[in-house]
């Protein structure tokens, strides 16, 4: 349900917020009013739960006790995810948490940001989902340290995310930061860890020999004469001159075969009735894998992170309590000064017998096509920096009200974020030599290097700052009595946030009225309903605010007599849940205005001089009734503990609706109407279902302990309602496929020879040639074409994601195993990796062992070589779409813990030395020799092996 309200709406572009009128408050005060006075009849005592971590779960703006929980979560503890040394956080949560999807996309230091999706594809547009600190949105989670981190808990269904109105509607991660507990003394720990890296998996190449003879055989294949002699084949293949027969592997000039990492950090935590603290320091090291940099006039990739994190909790009266959390970051990166993607590309595409990398004299060389040498990109250049500093802060006071009725208490925060970004930059331009080739009078071929462009200093480049800041106000009232075998809770408050970029000239902001009631009878039936009346500053006014209600059930079945004398059930909860939520990425800013400007291809001429001057032409068709996505979600799910405890399991089932997603009607607008461009409604529907089941496994065989667990989602969507540019055949149409479906022609074959070529159905993309890709033809009209495009493969995420994890323990010895996995997964095969001889480029050696010739053409696996763009073969087709499910051994720990008597003696409470890997072993269907996650673009994914200390004082 949308709410419309014409008047009292304030806020418009150039404002920095909504204004408080825009809420009504004359319609939320007699709402909390009536709240209170409902919590006031209530005559019964207040509701105490043990401080005990373990029977508390992180929910929307609190917690609950388990037992009480009726949405669908999932967590992972700090601890859990200290296992995996890696810089980026979000790495460590790949396949911890049931729903979540995270997809790596390589791992440069500094630059190796996951992405993160929870329940699969809920919208054709963004599915990035909502990141909270302690309460406090953020961007990214990745700067985070697993020390300082208690639990990252996942909300899924409408029931967890309600509370968050038209910003939770993708899922919710939330980090909770530690905090201190009741201690006699100081508690100190110590971790220190050090480990080295290298790449998972590099693309092989062809040497300068290989390239040379392919490259004449391709020119064959394209009726062309042969680019090398004789004489230089068997110079690269003997190698017998460096400079005139270059042959030269550009991973091996540039990077090194390992590179290190490392992670220190120092907690404390203790404290007593009056006051508790945990304060925590921690750094970070990742350094890349090229070398011979120095760090003066050249760099490698390098990051370096320091955390730090204060957090007290203060009873200053019998019935005022308040909360201080100060944390925050300083993360520095050096890299060169060239795009990590570009740098890669030249490395992986410049053919090996370019130019040797330098000349006889140790000058850098490079040509005139291709001057970007990478060697002196690396060397030669300088560097680039940049610099984040990053501050966080929450202070948070809640007094009891038991002098209006027991179990009452009011609440307020006011939580901050600052990101500070800026630049130091030292670069400069080379001289490189570029080799000639010259045939001497005696016939002999020789080289001789002529300078181009010029040395410069190194020029220093600061500014380009980025600085954001995000405030939040909170303020409401919560309460929790019990009253014989009825217990009743409930919240409500109100939130105002605050997002400032530098330069924009409009702050994002958002109002909050939410609150949710909870009931219990006999602790074994629950029920709760929430609601969240949300408002946007970025939708029309009369149209920024929406109501988003959610109801959820639990029971706890072995409460029941039925089931109280059962041996094997422990514990057992169904839950229920239905609701909505928004999502409100994917609109631009302040699309309901129309905006104007200038073209160049439009305008007109005037004077005698025909001077031409640019018309005022309307820019994108404004959307007067934009609005954000919708989703109505249904949950059921199940806890369970049995045989004593010791199976655990959790399964959900779900489905959402979304709706209002906004598509591009330019396709289906009439040219009559006067544009066609730009034309966006909230009109389009997703539906998204699946599964999720976790079980773990606790047992011993004498003093040997073992557990085994694991998780496995599945989330299927389908696209309903798309608005498409008419197609000619149906099958045609996206809708009715799910989000990212991969599209193309279905490749049956190659072309044996002429005659099989005259006999087929004309392709019309260019000329073909025996060895070339030969398409069906779908609609039997005689020719392929596009209207031949069908379904192919899977969609470009993964629908199944799972993770399997197991250990022993015995006599102080930890040996731990995780397994993560993805399937129903597609990836095209696309780009200069892919397309050998492109641009001169490289080949690889998938194509040179499976392309076809008149020889193999029985056998082969690739088309036939060639010098051409060939954008018949180059066409979308099941040919390039590959199955890319995959599992990996992403971490293994052995360790080892000293006795308690031992440590005693040294004064100590423990003491633990381990051995760890991470990403050691993948097993895939790809059936390319390059890695299923990344296809080995860009900079690699990394493996790890690394060795650490943790010591508890």
């Amino acid at each position: 349900m949308k709410h419309q309200f014409n008047k009292n709406i304030s806020a418009q572009p150039g404002v920095t917020g909504l204004s408080f009128s825009g809420l009504r408050l004359k319609k939320v005060v007699p709402l909390l009013l009536c709240c209170s006075a409902f919590l006031l009849k209530l005559n019964a005592q207040p509701v105490q739960y043990e401080a005990n971590v373990d029977s508390i779960a992180r929910v929307a703006y609190g917690t609950q006790a388990k037992d009480q929980v009726t949405s669908a979560i999932s967590s992972v503890s700090g601890a859990e995810l200290r296992k995996i040394q890696t810089a980026t956080l979000t790495n460590a949560l790949i396949g911890k948490l049931p729903g979540v999807t995270i997809m790596g996309t390589g791992g440069a230091p500094g630059f190796d940001e996951p992405s993160i999706t929870v329940r699969g594809q809920h919208t054709s547009l963004s599915n990035g989902v909502l990141l909270l600190v302690d309460g406090i949105q953020v961007n990214n989670i990745s700067f985070l340290s697993p020390d300082e981190i208690e639990s990252v808990t996942v909300l899924k269904d409408a029931a967890a995310l309600a509370l968050y109105g038209a910003k939770g509607g993708n899922g919710v991660l939330l980090v909770t930061t530690r905090r201190g507990n009741l201690s006699n003394k100081t508690n100190i720990s110590l971790n220190a860890r050090y480990g080295s890296q290298s790449a998972i998996q590099l693309p092989k190449l062809a040497n300068s020999y290989d390239f040379a003879r392919l490259y004449n055989e391709a020119r064959q294949n394209d009726g062309l004469p042969p680019t090398y002699t004789a004489t230089q084949l068997e110079g690269y293949r003997l190698g017998t001159d460096p400079y005139l027969y270059p042959n030269v592997n550009w991973f091996d000039e540039i990077l090194r075969k390992n590179s290190p990492i490392q992670d220190y950090s120092v907690t404390f935590d203790g404290g007593n009735q009056t006051a508790k603290y945990f304060v925590m320091a921690g750094f970070m090291n990742n350094q890349g894998l090229y070398a011979g940099t120095d760090q003066t006039h050249n760099s490698n990739l390098n990051y370096n992170c320091l955390n730090f994190r204060a957090n007290l909790d203060l009873n200053l009266s019998k019935g005022f309590s308040a909360q201080v959390g100060l944390g925050g970051n300083i993360q520095d990166r050096r890299f060169p000064p060239v795009a990590t993607a570009t740098f890669w590309q030249n490395m992986i595409t410049y053919a090996p017998n370019l130019y040797s990398v330098r000349t006889p004299d140790g000058r850098v060389t490079g040509s005139a096509n291709y001057p970007s040498n990478p060697l002196g990109d690396l060397l030669e250049r300088g560097y680039q920096s940049r610099h984040d500093r990053n501050i966080q802060m929450n202070v948070r006071a809640t007094q009891k009200l038991d002098f209006i009725t027991d179990g009452l208490k009011i609440f307020g925060a006011v939580l901050f974020d600052n990101l500070l970004q800026n630049r130091y930059d030292k670069t400069r331009n080379y001289a490189y030599y570029e080799p000639l080739l010259t045939t001497g009078s005696n016939g002999q071929d020789s080289i001789y290097y002529q300078q181009q462009g010029l040395d410069s200093d190194l020029s220093v480049v600061t500014g380009n700052d980025y600085e954001n800041n995000r405030i939040i106000f909170q303020g409401g009232f919560d309460f929790d009595r019990k009253f014989n075998q009825h217990e009743v809770g409930g919240m409500i408050f109100f939130q105002q946030d605050k997002y400032t970029v530098l330069g924009n000239q409009s702050a994002f902001a958002m109002q909050n009225l939410a609150g949710r009631i909870t009931y219990n009878y006999k602790e074994k039936y629950f029920a709760e309903g929430a609601f969240s009346y949300s408002g946007l500053e970025n939708y029309p006014p009369g149209h920024r605010f929406g109501f988003f209600p959610a109801i959820s059930a639990a029971w706890l079945m072995h409460k029941e007599d039925f089931l109280k004398s059962s041996k094997w059930i422990n514990y057992l909860k169904l839950r229920a849940s239905a609701g909505m939520v928004g999502n409100d990425r994917g609109a631009s800013r302040f699309n309901y205005n129309q905006y104007w400007g200038t073209a160049s291809s439009q305008g007109y001429y005037f004077g005698t001089g025909q001077n031409f001057s640019s018309a005022l032409v309307q820019l994108g068709m404004a959307n007067p009734d934009i609005t954000w996505e919708t989703g109505r979600i249904l949950n059921f799910g199940v806890d369970a503990a049995l045989f004593n405890n010791k199976l655990s399991i959790n399964a959900d089932v779900f489905h959402e609706n979304r709706s209002d997603i906004l598509v591009n009607m330019s396709g289906v607008t009439s040219a009559l109407a006067g544009y066609t461009a730009g034309v966006t409604a909230n009109k389009g529907r997703v539906i998204d279902y699946g599964t999720e089941i976790a079980a773990t496994y606790n047992g011993d065989a004498g003093k040997v302990k073992y557990y085994v667990g694991g998780q496995f989602t599945y989330a299927f969507n389908k696209i309903k309602e798309s608005y498409e540019t008419p197609k000619k055949e149906t099958y045609s149409y996206r809708q009715g496929h799910p989000v990212g479906q991969y599209f193309g022609l279905e490749a049956i074959g190659y072309f044996r020879d002429e005659s099989d070529i005259i006999s087929s159905p004309v392709q019309t993309f260019s000329t073909v040639r025996p060895g070339d890709l030969k398409y069906k033809d779908q609609n039997g009209d005689g020719i392929i074409d596009v209207n031949d495009q069908i379904a192919i493969g899977k969609a470009n995420y993964p629908q199944i994601n799972y993770g399997v994890n197991t250990g022993v323990a015995f006599n102080g010895f930890n040996l731990d195993l995780f397994f993560q996995g993805v399937a129903n997964r597609s990836v095209y095969l696309s780009g200069y990796l892919f397309q050998p001889f492109t641009n001169n480029a490289n080949v690889l050696d998938w194509a040179v062992n499976g392309r076809w010739t008149p020889e193999t053409r029985a056998t082969a696996t690739y088309p036939r070589l060639t010098t051409q763009s060939n954008a018949n073969n180059y066409q979308a087709s099941t040919f390039w779409v590959r199955n890319a499910n995959f599992l990996r051994l992403r971490n293994i720990e052995l360790g080892y813990t000293l006795s308690k008597k031992a440590v005693a003696k040294m004064g100590l409470e423990s003491i633990k030395f381990y051995v760890s890997g991470m990403n050691l072993l993948t097993w895939d269907d790809l059936a390319v020799d390059v890695d299923p996650e990344t296809l080995s673009m860009g900079y690699p994914t990394l493996k790890s092996y690394s060795a650490g200390i943790s010591v508890k004082f």
